[in-house]
């Protein structure tokens, strides 16, 4: 067995190490360094029960693995100041843990999306139209969020079509668990009653202070998880007439009876106080179509926006496992289909940079499918496009997210 000075000798010896790389090394003896695109390395780190730092072809840290001692990874990162997206990395990768049965997949065509940004702060957000109640943009934590300080708060959200079939809202919301009567309401037809939306005869979606779940006409409310005081991310993914609901990773609701109305707008009540505030932000909406596989038969290539990385970075958040799980799926069942996995990206930014992180990405995404889903390397292949391809506009935040993207091509 070397001694760690050895050990460290030939670790600060690699072209591929850097500063981040080195402190994480200081913090970690028996940590090994792999390139993301080694998976025998990583994978005999693994087996030895070593941690694991995984770094791109720069040298640039993308993810911190545990070894044998849970949380010691997590520590070491934070130790040597690395960036908080690849410290949250060392605790939360995708279909580990919590994220283990998390299967929410959004969908693929972006018809609505905003975080806010260049949005004047203590105004009404132009995106969406003002229906009632209090509410001004306001700046926290880095963050830019839709305040309401009344109970009646209602906002209207315009879509660019009428909502499919299969469609999925995202967004982040925020209620004081101090107070009792406050709500966030997502409403799929239109209220004469925002105070009291639970009593309209129609399916609504809500979140309360000591739970959250789906109601609709002649239900009972059906909800079964509380509500954290903190901002928190709500999916929601409708199938025809069924509905699911996930607060966080957990999955609160479902309900197969809701009756919709498919317009080009959804509605929102934001049951806030002046002196307990909720908040909303990061809002997505996003129309599904039919299963990956389906669609790669038909078209030969389709398009996914379930695959989430941290900010300019090649690490896949916990989030993506319902996406990455159906692609790893579809492999498995179809021994015979090969595919090119793109990556994508929009033109904010330096072209060539663009396409080394599309690149990135994209190989990060093949290494995730050949690691935790036993895909064979040779039916796979990653490259990066950058954004010589967008399909949309880049002139607006709908465009923009439909253009990051990865694509799955069939060869």
């Amino acid at each position: 067995m070397k001694d760690r000075a050895e050990r460290e000798v030939e670790r600060r010896a690699e072209d591929v190490t850097s500063r981040a790389v080195n402190s994480i090394l200081d913090e970690m003896e028996d940590a090994v360094v792999c390139v993301a695109t080694d998976p025998e390395c990583i994978s005999e780190a693994e087996e030895n029960g070593d941690p694991v730092v995984i770094t791109d072809e720069e040298g640039e840290v993308v993810e911190v693995r545990d070894g044998d001692e849970p949380g010691e990874a997590a520590a070491a990162v934070e130790a040597a100041g690395v960036d908080a997206e690849v410290a949250e990395s060392a605790s939360a990768r995708p279909g580990e843990g919590a994220w283990a049965n998390y299967d929410f997949v959004p969908g693929n065509q972006i018809l609505f999306a905003t975080n806010f940004e260049n949005e004047t702060i203590g105004r009404f957000p132009q995106q969406m139209e003002f229906v009632g109640g209090m509410m001004q943009l306001v700046e926290w934590e880095g963050h830019t969020l839709l305040e309401s300080t009344n109970l009646e708060s209602h906002i209207r959200i315009p879509l660019s079509e009428p909502l499919p079939e299969r469609f999925t809202i995202e967004f982040d919301a925020y209620i004081s668990a101090r107070r009792l009567g406050m709500n966030i309401g997502v409403l799929l037809s239109p209220t004469s009653n925002p105070r009291d939306f639970r009593r309209d005869e129609q399916s609504h979606f809500v979140l309360g202070r000591s739970e959250s779940g789906i109601g609709g006409p002649n239900e009972s409310f059906r909800g079964v998880t509380g509500y954290h005081d903190e901002l928190t991310p709500i999916r929601i993914a409708v199938d025809g007439t069924y509905g699911t609901m996930y607060v966080n990773e957990q999955r609160v609701a479902n309900m197969p009876v809701l009756q919709i109305e498919r317009n080009d707008f959804i509605e929102m009540v934001i049951g806030g106080r002046s002196e307990s505030p909720a908040y909303i932000s990061n809002i997505r909406v996003a129309g599904g179509g039919t299963q990956l596989y389906d669609r790669l038969m038909a078209d030969g290539r389709v398009s996914t926006q379930g695959i989430y990385f941290a900010t300019g970075s090649a690490t896949i958040r916990p989030e993506s496992t319902g996406t990455l799980t159906e692609i790893g799926r579809m492999l498995a069942q179809n021994a015979d289909l090969r595919l090119r996995i793109e990556g994508h990206t929009d033109d904010v930014g330096d072209p060539e940079s663009n396409r080394a992180l599309s690149d990135r990405r994209a190989t990060a995404v093949m290494m995730y499918l050949v690691n935790e889903h036993s895909i064979d390397a040779s039916r796979l292949e990653a490259v990066g496009m950058g954004e010589d391809a967008p399909v949309a506009n880049n002139d607006t935040e709908e465009g923009r997210q439909n253009n990051r993207r990865v694509e799955l091509v069939r060869l």
